[in-house]
């Protein structure tokens, strides 16, 4: 005859693989939990210090860019107006963000000099400035950055062509993010002619001519 099969009783082998189960896929979902979520993971390796800079300085206001304005007027969210310029005490974490949003955007969008002055955001082919309010945007928006910190910035390269570049003001001095360049650099270590930047917390269309 063949043999009665018996139901395993409690706190049998069977019962304590079960538990065993339950507990490890409990473990498995807290560890998972515990991962950092996908956009922050690419900071969690901080890239070497950047170098110490210098502030810039300003002078008198200046009218605004008048392709500026038009962006201004169709992107109310990049208006500085309602800030003033004020620098912050940079943290390793935000170094890493300046080199992430440099290096994100730089392979983003493809240059492409245009016959029109028009500033854009959003684009994915476009020319210095549309570089540069990319990564406005993107520090303000994805990583919590204040208004206040960053600035536009005109300037002439060293063979006499108008440039845009977004600078970041910090306790360390200021750094340019420029789609010309890999790194994110102290202003006064490229070969530029600076003209004006933006001006946080200035009447609306004015610029603060730039003396550097």
């Amino acid at each position: 005859m063949p043999s009665r099969v018996q139901k395993p009783k409690a706190g049998s082998a069977a019962s304590g693989l079960t538990r065993r189960y339950l507990l490890g896929a409990l473990a498995a979902v807290a560890t998972v939990s515990a991962l950092p979520s996908p956009s922050h993971a690419k900071l969690t390796t901080l890239p070497t210090p950047l170098p110490v800079s210098m502030a810039m300085r300003s002078g008198d206001f200046r009218k605004a860019p008048k392709a500026w304005l038009n962006l201004i007027r169709r992107h109310p969210k990049l208006d500085p107006t309602d800030y003033k310029l004020a620098p912050i005490t940079l943290s390793a974490e935000q170094e890493a963000q300046l080199v992430e949003v440099q290096n994100r955007v730089n392979r983003l969008i493809y240059f492409r000099p245009e016959t029109k002055d028009v500033w854009q955001l959003g684009v994915l082919v476009g020319d210095c400035e549309d570089f540069a309010i990319r990564k406005l945007d993107m520090l303000c928006s994805e990583y919590g950055w204040p208004r206040s910190a960053l600035t536009l910035a005109a300037c002439y390269t060293e063979r006499g062509q108008g440039h845009a570049v977004l600078l970041a003001h910090t306790h360390k001095g200021v750094y340019v993010l420029d789609n010309r360049r890999a790194d994110v650099k102290p202003w006064h270590r490229l070969p530029y002619r600076w003209i004006a930047r933006e001006e946080p917390g200035a009447p609306f269309g004015l610029w603060r001519k730039l003396k550097a």
